[in-house]
């Protein structure tokens, strides 16, 4: 490989942003005169780099002759050597050269800028891969080239380049100059809050208010938008709810309130755990359960569909976790803390709204659905992709089962939690750990507000005993003690796998099973 070759990528791959790459995107910006995403940005960075090093190359390169063993040399000639950093020299000797194994050759002698002297083969016949080498550090890759190649590793630096100056401003993954933004009156954005209300609170693009609004005709059209969008984002009555690459607008005040402000079933006030202490098999049950508050991360699936077993802070609150498995499923946005989308019910076809509120980990929207499909705790549901941009069908498994079955059931006992198994109608297949029959919900509630501070460990036993008595074993699943917590305080995994492991009252049976110390 050329030298200059690995010299040439070393640089793409050390890429650092400089002053000047951030004016010629700022100039860029203002000839073209409409708004730009990070992608476009990215690549016109690489561009511009590309042809700064083409065009130094040549100009260095236009200071003398390449240097090449299997050329002629006279006296008085300029001559660059490239291989050795560009170091350029006069000329004032030639002379044959002596050596059987070469001959015939001649050696020139070069007198270098710093004043040194040194002597170089020329005339030689043989192959030297100096005499093919190409010393324009780009010519092997085009721009498109280097953009899929370190594409993303610039755009990221080119991102955080872009926020930390104040003279740019984005809006739902555009950029473009502050300076030369228009400014919206406030009369302008009564009209949009005017347009949201009548539309029911949202969503709504950008391009529905342009008609209604009276912008300057002499700015473009991109520039208005733009424009618009930023004025937007700034006033507090506004939410942009678009995903990545899409601005969607909502008034905050209608956004439902489970929207604006987590449900309380799903509010986890963070409990302190030995994390180095848990197994490989422990962490590997924790990707299993998947908790939107877990640390270790389930793999994603390749396909447009995933399954969620759905646990009882989520079932109460009509909303499903947003795992990081989740997270690249669901529509995203780089900045937006709330997005809105579409849900499917598969069965009947009805569309209804869906959020992503990312700062909550959680998507909501499906309390109706949950109802109308008679979801229970415990109860799988399937989602996939729509055919359209921004819509996520959901669906469960039917089953038919006249008589109910047997399940675990969560009642309220003398201020405690208590279980028994008893027979419940249920419609939809369901992960056998994982179900609970709730038959007043309300009570539970209000069972984990009187005990709300009841130390982890203390209400780990109670649900653990309550559940023992179950089984003819008295063996308890982790997945079915993790269950059984939620129902009345909202706790991840790790913190009670961290107790089951630690604690010396309860014994490991195996495949994540558990008995009391002192139980049959």
């Amino acid at each position: 490989m050329n030298v200059d070759t690995v010299k040439n990528n070393q640089l793409w791959e050390q890429f650092s942003l400089l002053p000047k790459d951030l004016d010629y995107l700022a100039n860029h910006l203002v000839e073209i005169e409409q708004p730009q995403t990070l992608e476009q940005l990215t690549q016109e960075l690489i561009q511009y780099r590309h042809r700064q090093i083409m065009e130094l190359a040549q100009q260095t390169l236009a200071q003398g002759r390449i240097y090449r063993p299997a050329e002629s040399y006279q006296v008085g000639e300029r001559v660059i050597f490239p291989h050795l950093g560009n170091l350029l020299g006069d000329v004032i000797k030639v002379r044959p050269g002596h050596n059987p194994e070469y001959e015939p050759f001649s050696v020139i002698r070069v007198r270098l800028e710093d004043g040194k002297e040194r002597e170089f083969t020329a005339d030689l016949q043989r192959d030297h891969f100096l005499n093919q080498a190409s010393y324009l550090p780009t010519d092997a890759q085009t721009p498109a080239e280097l953009y899929v190649e370190h594409g993303e590793q610039i755009k990221t630096i080119l991102a955080k380049g872009l926020e930390n100056n104040r003279h740019f401003v984005s809006v739902a993954d555009q950029w473009f100059v502050r300076d030369l933004l228009m400014e919206i009156p406030a009369l302008q954005l009564n009209i949009a809050e005017a347009m949201l209300d009548m539309a029911g609170g949202g969503p709504l693009p950008t391009t529905a208010f342009l008609a209604e609004m009276e912008l300057p005709a002499e700015i473009s059209e991109p520039l208005q938008i733009f424009s618009l969008e930023y004025a937007l984002e700034r006033d507090t009555r506004f939410d942009e709810v678009g995903p990545a690459g899409q601005a969607l607008w909502y008034l905050r005040r209608m956004e439902p309130e489970a929207v604006r402000e987590s449900p309380p079933h799903l509010r986890y006030v963070p409990i302190p755990y030995n994390r180095a202490g848990l197994g490989q098999d422990v962490l590997l049950l924790e990707k299993r359960l998947d908790d939107e508050w877990a640390e270790s991360v389930a793999e994603t699936p390749d396909n447009d569909q995933i399954t969620v077993i759905l646990n009882y802070p989520h079932w109460r609150s009509g909303t499903l976790p947003l795992t990081q498995r989740l997270q690249q499923f669901f529509p995203t946005a780089r900045l937006t803390d709330r997005i809105r989308f579409t849900f499917i019910d598969n069965e009947t076809g009805q569309e209804f709204p869906g959020w992503v509120v990312r700062s909550g980990h959680y998507i909501y929207g499906l309390a109706e659905w949950y109802q109308r499909a008679k979801v229970n705790v415990g109860s799988y549901i399937d989602l996939r992709r729509g055919d359209k941009v921004g819509t996520i069908v959901a669906q469960t498994r039917k089953i038919r089962s006249k008589r109910g079955e047997w399940l675990r059931t969560a009642t309220v006992d003398n201020n405690q939690i208590s279980f028994s198994m008893t027979r419940f109608p249920v419609v939809c297949e369901f992960d056998e750990l994982a179900a609970f029959a709730v038959p007043d919900a309300l009570a539970l509630d209000a069972l984990a507000e009187k005990i709300r501070r009841m130390p982890l460990e203390t209400l780990l036993e109670q649900c653990f005993r309550g559940l023992a008595v179950l089984s003819l074993q008295r063996a308890v699943h982790a997945v079915t003690l993790y269950g059984a917590l939620n129902l009345i305080r909202r706790v991840p995994p790790a913190p009670l796998l961290s107790i089951l492991t630690t604690a010396p009252q309860y014994v490991a049976l195996g495949d994540h099973y558990w008995a009391y110390r002192g139980e049959d």
